[in-house]
């Protein structure tokens, strides 16, 4: 047995997504969670945002006359229908964003892509199980943008999709960004799994990702990976104490300015050299 490691006193309560942006850069996640700097929005997180939506109403839709001859054509188009409206919806945060009549068609159509994509997988999953269509979209029809709070960790984050399929239970989040490698995302599933067991009192049978520009990808799950998470919440509790700047180095990478965009905070932390 390994010993759980010391949590200092926390002054903030992390996530998943605070404890990634410390280890991609401490003056990062200072300006965001420290100094409450505005965020403009991007084009990849409000398009991630609407992937979101639409795969989460897609559950919500009535299938009582779907049969497994029709199902597929009929969801493919409800997905195009939802990904219509809730691009739609975003018409605000979309025109705020300075992007071409060309850039803006090429996510619309990129975003159209990656959904087809997972829904392609969700058909196999559907046929490779018996009974009527309702009855099985009921089956595999997961729990959606679950919120877990942990007090003792002081944690919290919410999980994209936790299904039970044949007994079988499985943490998944949804990626629309280019890096398809399980591995990059195994802190956040670490966590994820940590929360969820802290509250059941079991691990999930798997935890991955459905990277919507490709296949699902899953992580191993045991006793080693909550250690990894409750080691990494321990270590950046520890390092966030502190309030002034200067405990939060920059991290200069790549990430920093590229072709198509740059950090968010780039223009003040520049200014801050």
């Amino acid at each position: 047995m390994h010993p759980h490691p010391r949590f200092v006193m926390a002054k903030r309560i992390q996530s998943p997504s605070s404890i990634n942006t410390y280890k991609m850069c401490p003056r990062k996640y200072y300006y965001s969670y420290i100094r409450e700097l505005e965020s403009l929005p991007n084009i990849h997180q409000v398009r991630g945002n609407i992937a979101h939506a639409v795969l989460d109403h897609f559950f919500d839709q009535d299938v009582s006359s779907f049969t497994m001859d029709d199902f597929e054509c009929k969801l493919a188009v409800a997905m195009q229908n939802l990904l219509l409206h809730e691009w739609r919806s975003a018409e605000e945060k979309l025109s705020g964003l300075d992007l071409s009549k060309a850039q803006r068609q090429f996510y619309f159509e990129e975003t159209m892509f990656m959904l087809l994509n997972w829904l392609s997988h969700f058909v196999k999953k559907a046929k490779s199980h018996k009974g009527s269509f309702p009855e099985i979209f009921k089956h595999v029809t997961p729990e959606r943008e679950k919120l877990f709070i942990s007090e003792s960790l002081q944690v919290r984050g919410y999980i994209d999709a936790i299904e039970n399929i044949n007994n079988e239970l499985s943490i998944m989040d949804y990626k629309t960004s280019n890096n398809l490698d399980v591995e990059h995302h195994r802190l956040q599933l670490a966590v994820y799994c940590l929360l969820y067991s802290e509250q059941h009192g079991r691990l999930p049978d798997k935890a991955g990702i459905y990277s919507l520009k490709d296949n699902p990808k899953f992580i191993n799950v045991d006793k080693e990976l909550l250690d990894f998470a409750r080691k990494e919440i321990a270590l950046i509790h520890e390092k966030t104490v502190s309030d002034d700047v200067q405990d939060y180095p920059k991290s200069r990478s790549t990430l920093c300015k590229y072709t198509n965009g740059q950090c968010e905070y780039f223009d003040v932390c520049k200014k801050e050299d």
